[in-house]
């Protein structure tokens, strides 16, 4: 009898299956078969056929499990920004940043001026400057992205560890030393208050204070932003597949808002790729410092190439409805070392 050879292709992953020859009648075998007894070889024909498409199809339309997607790794080139600030991500150097003490006297807070050379880091400058405070430097010269310090730039150095604080209306000294757990007396002899009536606006150094660890985070580049003000519709996590009603799991989280909604880096970092896919449309790919790296799906424009330096905020698209998406949204995903963390875990 003559026989039909199904062999196994190669499925997306790059895996291949074993060869197997099938005993199954060709089909001049089957014409001359009782119909009864033609109907199990059929049948067994269909299911190995379907069995033996499936990674082709998968690999033509892109329906893979979403939470086995593999991001690019970028590893030709490493950010640039790491040449400007190294140790501040340290949790040991965060938490001694915000547990400054306050001195055992308290003076007239004077400045000295530094200014920044080749190579230098926020960092390195704390170092050589006697104080203890991350915060205190980024604090007094107004640093909100620790990162972003250049050659040339002037720093004002204080005496002791501190931060300025911008007196807002009907704040008193007794309710800001209260806010900040010192005395009245530490806050009228640093800044020689000859009196206690303060205006909006003013500003006064708040001895012994520093940034808290979300203000010291965000300027050390840690924590990512939201990349748009969209409508949350949809968190990480197991939910039901939009179109099929199916228990999924959902690797990142949506929002939503009108089509054409400019979209925001949500850290600085670099361009690993951009492309298309039938999962998650027009969709761009950042690298970030310390293993991460952010998703950006479902965009009806691309504003940015691979390998283009980005900075946190900086427009990279616009939102649309692109691949497998029921209306206009960003679908937005982080990851850590390869590994989908719960964006809102770092936001």
């Amino acid at each position: 009898m003559d026989v039909i050879t199904i062999l196994q292709p190669e499925n997306h992953v790059g895996r291949t299956h074993s060869p197997a020859a099938l005993s199954l009648p060709s089909f001049s075998a089957l014409r001359e078969m009782p119909v009864a007894a033609s109907f199990p070889v059929l049948f067994l024909l269909f299911a190995t056929l379907t069995i033996a498409a499936t990674p082709l199809f998968q690999q033509r339309y892109g329906f893979y499990r979403l939470d086995k997607i593999q991001l690019p790794a970028d590893s030709y080139a490493e950010s640039a920004m790491r040449q400007l600030v190294s140790p501040e991500s340290d949790a040991a150097l965060l938490a001694e940043s915000i547990s400054a003490d306050l001195p055992d006297s308290i003076r007239i807070v004077s400045y000295s001026t530094y200014t920044v050379k080749n190579g230098d880091t926020v960092s390195s400058i704390l170092a050589r400057s006697g104080l203890r405070s991350l915060g205190t430097l980024l604090s007094i010269n107004g640093i909100d992205n620790a990162r972003h310090i250049r050659t040339g730039q002037k720093l004002k150095i204080p005496s002791m560890d501190g931060i300025m604080y911008t007196v807002a209306r009907g704040d008193s000294l007794t309710r800001i030393a209260s806010r900040f757990a010192i005395p009245v007396n530490a806050l009228l002899d640093s800044n020689d208050l000859a009196t206690s009536t303060l205006v909006a606006h003013q500003t006064l150094f708040i001895p012994g204070a520093s940034l808290s660890l979300s203000d010291l985070k965000h300027a050390l580049g840690e924590l990512f932003m939201i990349p748009l003000p969209g409508r949350l519709t949809s968190r990480f996590g197991y939910r039901s597949d939009p179109f099929t009603g199916a228990r999924t799991f959902h690797t990142g989280i949506d929002l939503a808002a009108p089509t054409g909604t400019p979209i925001k880096a949500a850290m600085d970092g670099k361009v690993a790729i951009t492309g298309f896919s039938a999962v998650f449309g027009n969709y761009i790919i950042l690298t970030h410092d310390d293993g991460f790296q952010s998703l950006y799906g479902h965009m009806s424009y691309i504003g940015v190439s691979r390998g283009e330096k980005i900075s946190q905020g900086m427009v990279i698209g616009k939102v649309g409805s692109t691949g497998y998406s029921t209306g206009s949204h960003l679908h937005f995903s982080v990851y850590k070392n390869g590994k989908m963390v719960d964006p809102y875990s770092v936001l």
